[in-house]
């Protein structure tokens, strides 16, 4: 009534927040043996709904009064009474869930139906405010406040033996949030934050329900998570390409996001089978798939996000020293994870440099061909690298390490393989007549020789060093007489272009 008379929201907000107070002050006096609690989460839904009715209802007066005349902005500005008039209903409904986190967090919750009953009303409730005000980012901020709150129930109270029913609250919540924007397509067809909502909601419930299955039902074949997970966002793509016209321009974002969550789930299904390093190999084939999509579905948002999980997966595999020790040396050299997980990755940096040819091939107007290529190049070096040390090191050592002296078959191994590395490098560069490919195969192969005539010689005994000078003498000579021949067809060809005789 205050607000109606002075034309401001302010007292509702204060009046919101008090009666949250209170409501958190008698929650912390709730005993551990959850007396009383039933009461408190009855008072805190009927505050909720109360809040959620008044604030809209007053928000509505004032905006149809002439009191807010702009349109209003869901994250701008509180004191803005435009902003305030859907502000304060969000609210209403979203703090709320800051209770129930600390309910979760305090209580001893072994059947967290009441909590997550209650979180279902005000899930409804935000979605039945964003489609009748039409807020697009209230379904985005349902989806967090309620991964929060699962994610603190589960990681607080979670028990195997009583496992099904919290998978069922979890896929209720997926499938509540994936099919809210199909349930009102035709109001929501132009708009594109209910739909990365709705998109984004399997990806963001796979880890804890997948979690949960592999503690829960261990004999569980791991790959079927992913493979069931990918059906919804693969009907929902189905669903948009038989429902959604080609001259809608949000068309593409839809077909977008929900081709990349289904390619998403795709792409874990081996990884996930095969266990070890199934995030990085996840992340590698979604990143080369994403790029591979954006070839059909030309959104730069596949492109982008193709190219940074590539980018974090080079990180992860070349900066991230602990990743040699995640795993013991296996019985079988060569034929390991570590060839699995490089060079998955390695051919994933490959393929997506290559699908994304020009005029693909720019983002945020810098050309990503040379840097994906360059990326693939290291980590196909470090595989080298890393093979060689692993067939050197003892069967069963938890942590893969560097040695360059101490084996004289190791060392020779090193040379002979960097030269081989430099000379196919090389053969690249001439064929696309890429001329930092080849300056990175000479500098390479320098190298090499530094290494062979500074180290080996005071390490290898005579018949390793004789052998080790062998073999790269022959791979630099081979390598001068190709460079030669390629010089000599490259000013064929240039003279031949400026219109000069070949004779002459």
């Amino acid at each position: 009534m205050l607000a109606l008379a002075t034309a401001t929201l302010l007292p509702v907000l204060a009046v919101l927040v008090l009666t949250l107070m209170a409501l958190s002050a008698w929650v912390c006096r709730i005993p551990t043996e959850l007396t009383g609690l039933p009461t408190a989460l009855c008072l805190l839904g009927g505050f909720a709904i109360f809040f959620l009715v008044a604030a809209t209802w007053t928000s509505r007066r004032l905006v149809t009064g002439g009191a807010v005349t702009r349109a209003p902005n869901l994250f701008g500005n509180i004191a803005d009474p435009a902003n305030l008039s859907v502000q304060l209903p969000a609210l209403s409904a979203t703090l709320p869930f800051l209770l129930l986190i600390m309910v979760t967090l305090r209580l001893p919750l072994a059947n967290p139906s009441p909590v997550f009953g209650l979180a279902l009303i005000l899930v409804i409730l935000l979605l039945g405010m964003s489609e009748i005000f039409s807020l697009d980012l209230l379904p985005a901020v349902a989806l967090v406040s309620v991964l929060a709150l699962e994610h603190s129930w589960y990681f607080q109270h979670f028990d195997p033996e009583r496992a099904t029913l919290p998978l069922i609250w979890y896929l209720g919540f997926y499938a509540l949030f994936t099919s809210f924007p199909f349930i009102f397509h035709q109001k929501l067809a132009r708009k594109t934050a209910p739909w990365a909502t709705a998109a984004l909601a399997g990806p963001l419930h796979f880890y804890l329900v997948y979690q949960l299955i592999r503690t829960a039902y261990p004999n569980t074949v791991p790959g079927l998570v992913p493979a069931t997970f990918a059906v919804p966002p693969l009907l929902g793509l189905f669903v948009l390409l038989k429902r959604t016209p080609f001259t809608n321009p949000t068309s593409n974002a839809q077909l977008a996001l929900f081709g990349g969550a289904t390619l998403f789930f795709i792409t874990l299904i081996f990884p996930i089978e095969f266990d070890r390093q199934w995030v990085t190999v996840g992340w590698a084939l979604e990143g080369a798939a994403l790029c591979w999509l954006f070839r059909r579905v030309p959104h730069p948002g596949l492109r982008l996000a193709g190219v940074a999980l590539l980018v974090v997966v080079f990180v992860r595999l070349a900066l991230n020293p602990a990743v040699l020790s995640y795993h013991p040396r296996a019985a079988f050299p060569i034929f390991n994870w570590y060839l699995y997980t490089y060079g998955i990755a390695t051919v994933c940096l490959f393929a997506a440099a290559r699908w994304l040819a020009p005029p693909r091939h720019l983002v945020f107007g810098r050309n990503v061909r040379p840097l994906l290529y360059t990326l693939g190049t290291v980590l196909a070096f470090l595989i080298v690298n890393i093979e060689i040390a692993d067939y050197f090191s003892t069967p069963g050592v938890a942590e893969l390490t560097f040695q360059f002296s101490g084996n004289f078959a190791r060392d020779m191994g090193y040379s002979v393989a960097w030269a081989l590395f430099a000379l196919l490098l090389l053969i690249i560069g001439m064929r696309k007549h890429a001329a930092s490919v080849r300056y990175a195969s000479l500098g390479l192969l320098g190298a090499t020789l530094i290494k062979l005539f500074f180290h080996d010689l005071s390490q290898l005994e005579q018949l390793y060093r004789i052998a080790a000078f062998v073999v790269v003498a022959v791979i630099a000579i081979l390598a001068s007489f190709l460079y030669q021949r390629f010089l000599a067809a490259a000013q064929k060809n240039n003279e031949t272009k400026s219109g000069i005789s070949p004779a002459t």
